[in-house]
């Protein structure tokens, strides 16, 4: 066997440098997450003891399932005929095998390195979340047309699991702490980054935390015998019941009541002689205002032509058409669709029209309720008119059915690693979908996009590999580890996690380091 260049204590400098620069790079850069796995895999191999890897790798039998779900989409090449999505796909989850691969045959690392590794991913959190707040402000200029763009490194989606992970290991050390000065720092960051996920209105995020705070506070109340953390877990799960039952309620407040309007006696002229126009079939309302009476289209495209550089033809900011959003804005003001309610919207709230702020109330781009009033609205209009476009709840619905309906023609072994988005192009014609060409996107649930690709055999498989390593290793049944798995399994219900290098490595990473790496005192 060549003997490394280097001594065994500078691979294991590496070592903790690469996994440094990953877990910074998780949050805040995709270079450095591509940057640091080369490395790993570079002192992995220069290392030496290849053979002997192999060997513990393979009688290693969580990191062998973990790796596994790669072996999958290479079986699924067999049946594919877009190569090149194929490889590209195969490429982008490169650290499902990589990362089980070198932490399960790597030198055990000291729990000082371990706990720096992780301090280090607390840290770069932080980071992000400060950069977010500072363009949030405006401390930092960047143009933001919806909230969730403050994430500017990596999607919104993707940055809220990990703030979700963050919690936690937050938690985890306010734990561990003896002293009240780092106990007070540790509660401060995790309070911090849960305001950040309601203030920047990441509802993933929020949902994969309740709902693992719920579970593990339901273990802690049926399991312990410590009355304090009983108590704390009542406390904690009621808590979270008040502010989902709360929540619902402002849901339900965003579809108000219709005014009541003797559709019979409806004026048909503005103040200036013009003709006003009723969609009197539309029930869609805002605020509830009837969003389709007292429109006169002249007067609007006369005077929003002359207070806006848009043109009323054009679309906004956000890449809608901002005749709708007009109209919305007005209606949910209790105004007509005129030249005299045109002119009296203030500058401030034509700019808002003009990056797509389609109702009075949610001006502040910060605004949780703002948003719930809009989901609230999305599903309305659904249920009303059956048109899931411009809206990303309603718009999943669509992609599900599409989903289902794949996957009935391909139900066992489904339609290979390469032809997912042909598979989706084609159902989306064949089912007429009334979503709009650019919105046509896939499943936006791992779950489905595993069985659309692998079938009902991949599926069954995907889960052995997601729940399995919690019989095989001892160290799944650690806090950190639990919590993972538990935003995961949300994370997997709306987004398609594993399609993306951000995703693929919050996945690989998490669950291959708690999994083989981290050593914990206590459970």
């Amino acid at each position: 066997m060549r003997k490394s260049l280097l001594s065994e204590k500078h691979h294991t400098y590496v070592y903790i440098f690469a996994l440094i620069l990953l877990v910074i790079g998780m949050p805040l850069s995709k270079f450095l997450m591509s940057l640091s796995q080369i490395i790993l895999v570079c002192n992995w191999i220069l290392e030496g003891g290849l053979k002997g890897k192999m060997i513990a790798f393979k009688n290693n039998k969580a990191a062998l399932l973990l790796s596994s779900l790669i072996l999958v989409h290479f079986i699924g090449l067999l049946y594919t005929s877009d190569f090149d999505y194929a490889f590209k796909d195969i490429r982008i989850k490169a650290p499902l095998l990589i990362l089980p691969l070198i932490f399960s045959t790597s030198k055990v690392l000291s729990e000082k390195a371990i706990n720096a590794i992780l301090r280090f991913f607390v840290a770069a959190i932080l980071i992000g979340t400060v950069i977010s707040t500072l363009i949030l402000t405006g401390i930092i200029h960047r143009e933001l047309l919806d909230i969730r763009s403050v994430s500017v490194f990596i999607s919104h989606i993707r940055f809220a699991l990990l703030i979700c992970i963050a919690v936690f290991i937050s938690s985890y050390f306010f734990y561990r702490a003896h002293d009240p000065l780092p106990k007070l720092v540790w509660v401060g960051i995790a309070f911090w980054l849960i305001y950040f996920l309601i203030l920047t209105e990441l509802m993933t995020g929020l949902a994969a935390l309740c709902f693992a705070v719920i579970v593990l506070s339901g273990y802690a109340i049926f399991r312990s015998k410590i009355k304090w953390i009983k108590y704390s877990g009542v406390v904690v799960v009621s808590l979270i019941g008040i502010s989902i039952f709360y929540l619902s309620i402002q849901i339900s407040k965003g579809i108000s009541s219709p005014e009541k309007i003797d559709f019979s006696k409806l004026e048909d002229t503005t103040a200036h002689g013009n003709r006003y126009q009723h969609a009197l079939d539309s029930k869609l309302t805002e605020n509830g205002h009837y969003i389709w009476i007292y429109f006169c289209n002249q007067e609007l495209e006369e005077v929003w032509n002359k207070r806006s550089a848009i043109r009323l033809n054009e679309k906004d900011l956000k890449g809608n058409n901002i005749y709708f959003t007009l109209v919305r804005f007005l209606a949910s003001k209790g105004l007509r669709k005129d030249a005299d309610a045109l002119n009296s919207l203030s500058e401030e709230e034509i700019k808002a029209i003009e990056k797509g702020v389609v109702n009075v109330n949610y001006q502040d781009i910060a605004s949780l309720e703002g948003r719930l009033h809009e989901i609230a609205w999305e599903l309305d209009v659904y249920k009303n008119t059956g048109d899931p476009n411009g809206h990303s709840i309603t718009q999943r619905f669509e992609f599900w059915k599409t989903a289902l309906a794949i996957i009935r023609d391909n139900p066992l072994f489904g339609v290979g690693t390469g032809d997912i988005q042909n598979a989706f192009d084609l159902q989306y014609e064949k089912m007429n979908s009334p979503l709009s060409k650019e919105s046509r996107l896939r499943a936006h649930n791992q779950y489905l996009s595993i069985t659309v690709a692998f079938g009902i055999v991949g599926l069954v498989w995907f889960l052995i590999t997601l729940f399995y390593p919690m019989f095989l290793c001892e160290k799944s049944k650690s806090y950190l580890y639990v919590s993972f798995l538990l935003i995961a399994i949300v994370s997997f219900l709306t987004e398609d996690t594993l399609e993306t290098q951000a995703g693929v490595t919050f996945y690989a990473f998490f669950n291959s380091f708690l999994l083989f790496i981290y050593s914990p005192k206590k459970n």
